[in-house]
């Protein structure tokens, strides 16, 4: 699932190349955006509901926030608007006795951008990721005693649910450097889906989506570029 998001948001990343270079060749603003990198966030799932049936069933809570990863980049006009995308994952867990728990997620979009201040030294803006991502949650109930007792008697159940995604978000970017800046995402994380499957077969259960607070770092390579220099 992550293999697939990088190779995603490596496809975003000449897209936004491309984008970049239109930008700096038709925009009619004096400053141009761009860069990549990597994101590192907080996803604030509210895991109450599922927590309830894992300790009714002998296992331990999953603990929240979910710690994520990932990449993305964007470019377009400093005071104007911009495109990109990006992709992340991030994974949660809890073990008690033999019994092990983990709820991984990953998902992936395009975002695009409007400006609502714009300094060469600070920007913030308005923006929104639309895109799709699935949730995988493992259940091990015992350590096999050996391979033998690995096939015959299966330890462990795996559930999986795919959704569309949609967050808005605010954006605060700080220049830090000529070819380096840093931007913050507050946003909320809206998804739709459908239930657990287990080999393809549905199996209703919590939650019944993983709408969350969103926080989001980055670390891009880029900055502001002047269009006037670029006129040659």
């Amino acid at each position: 699932m992550l293999a697939k998001i990088g190779v995603e948001v490596a496809a975003m990343r000449i897209l936004v190349l491309a984008l970049c270079v239109a930008f700096l060749a038709f925009g009619e603003e004096p400053m141009a955006l761009g860069g990549g990198g990597f994101m590192a966030g907080l996803l604030f799932l509210d895991l109450s509901e599922l927590n309830t049936y894992l300790v009714q069933n002998g296992f331990a809570g999953l603990p929240s926030p979910l710690v994520l990863s990932g990449g993305g980049g964007m470019g377009g006009l400093l005071g104007g608007s911009r495109v990109g995308g990006a992709g992340f994952g991030g994974e949660t867990q809890s073990v008690l006795n033999e019994k092990r728990a983990s709820l991984s997620l990953g998902a992936g979009g395009f975002l695009t951008e409007q400006a609502l201040f714009s300094r060469t030294t600070l920007a913030f803006a308005l923006g929104f990721m639309i895109g799709g991502g699935d949730a995988e949650l493992l259940l091990v109930f015992r350590e096999p005693s050996s391979f033998e007792d690995a096939l015959t008697s299966p330890v462990c159940t795996r559930l999986r649910r795919g959704f569309f995604l949609l967050v808005p978000y605010l954006s605060a970017e700080v220049f830090l450097l000529d070819w380096a800046f840093l931007k913050v995402n507050v946003g909320f994380f809206f998804t739709l889906g459908g239930p657990w499957e287990a080999d393809g077969v549905s199996v209703s259960g919590p939650p019944a989506s993983f709408h969350a607070p969103l926080l989001q770092l980055f670390f891009h390579l880029g900055g502001v570029l002047p269009l006037e220099e670029e006129g040659g």
